[in-house]
């Protein structure tokens, strides 16, 4: 059933009357069309002209704003050469501080380096003066009469061979090896000949191996006393290599006397071995007046020390007699069988030089 009363339309809402208006708005609009109209408009562009045949409104900036550009561009300058100059300063004082502490380096090496002078100076200072004191207040006695003896043995050697050569002289070649007989660490222990009151065949080996030794060192040898199996022999490299050994002590009922002496067999033809073994046999001959026998042994010719050296080392090995025959030589003349070894080995190094041999008087 129909309303009998139709809905009412609201009407329009009717624009506000100029006296409904805010003063204040009515006065912001009267200010901005008075600013529009005074501010002087900038000729059109060639960018305005394109905005135009695009169909967009062209859009005017005033003169005003354009007079604000260049000032704002000043300010940006002048702050970019502000901080320029503060990062100059800082770089300034950066190299600065480095070099301060490369300053201060350089003066504490230069304090290290005095440091050790001045202490250098003071143990050469110190030392010069503690040598004079001694050589002035000490008494000749103070040192034994053997230690003096070998002092004034080894200066007038270092005279004689401190005179430099046109060609340096290999070490080796003042170098000379004397090995003793059956002496070493070996297990179990091998003496060499036992006679039955004790006496071995290694203690006389060694008593006048020592001897040779001392002599040879105060002509001014470089010698090596070696083990019958000393682990230096392996491809040793000397001078000269004499093995003092002594034969058995065996009774063989008769008197059997002298000495022997062999080089290696392996080494064929004459050389510096030949000469060895002839020079050491005169003068040994000479020292103790044994008889040189001649049957020597395979034991001799083939000796292992002879295997074991340098080809270029003269070798020789002496048997230096009987242990019961010539028992009292072997202990008595133990000073004259030594020189005559030593003797016999400057034969054979300075051939030119001539020497004089203490000789066994015979027994009476």
């Amino acid at each position: 059933m129909p309303d009998e009363h139709p809905p009412q339309s609201t009407p329009p809402s009717e624009p506000k009357r100029p006296s409904e208006i805010p003063a204040s708005v009515t006065f912001m609009e009267m200010m901005r069309q008075a600013a529009a109209k005074s501010a002087p408009v900038r000729p059109a562009t060639s960018a305005d002209q394109l905005f135009a045949r695009a169909g967009e409104p062209v859009r005017r900036t005033p003169v005003a704003a354009q007079a604000q550009a260049p000032a704002q561009t000043a300010t940006a300058v002048t702050d970019v050469d502000t901080e320029q100059r503060r990062e100059a300063a800082l770089e300034e004082q950066r190299i600065q501080r480095i070099k301060r502490r490369q300053a201060k380096r350089r003066r504490q090496t230069v304090s290290v380096l005095g440091g050790i002078v001045r202490s250098f100076l003071v143990v050469v200072v110190a030392a010069g003066l503690m040598a004079t004191m001694f050589t002035w207040w000490t008494p000749s006695e103070f040192i034994n009469e053997r230690v003096r003896a070998e002092l004034v043995v080894a200066q007038a050697t270092s005279l004689a061979t401190s005179a430099p050569t046109a060609i340096p002289t290999p070490n080796w070649l003042r170098r000379v090896g004397i090995v003793s007989g059956h002496r070493g660490p070996q297990v179990p222990p091998d003496p060499g000949a036992v006679c039955p009151d004790g006496l071995t065949e290694a203690e006389i080996n060694f008593a006048v191996a020592q001897k040779v030794v001392l002599k040879l060192r105060e002509r001014g040898y470089s010698v090596d006393l070696l083990d019958e199996f000393d682990p230096r022999l392996d491809n040793y490299q000397a001078a000269a290599l004499v093995s003092i050994h002594a034969n058995t002590c065996k009774d063989f009922g008769e008197r059997v006397s002298g000495y022997l002496i062999a080089r290696a067999a392996a080494r064929t033809g004459v050389g510096a071995d030949d000469i060895l073994v002839e020079c050491v046999a005169r003068y040994y001959a000479m020292a103790t007046t044994l008889e040189r026998r001649a049957g020597v042994t395979i034991d001799m010719t083939d000796y292992h020390t002879f295997r074991e050296i340098h080809p270029l080392t003269p070798a020789a090995i002496l048997e230096l007699g009987f242990l019961l025959a010539d028992r009292d030589i072997l202990t008595g003349k133990q000073e004259e069988m030594a020189q005559g070894i030593t003797n016999g080995i400057l034969c054979f190094m300075e051939p030119n030089t001539q020497l004089s041999t203490p000789t066994v008087a015979p027994a009476g």
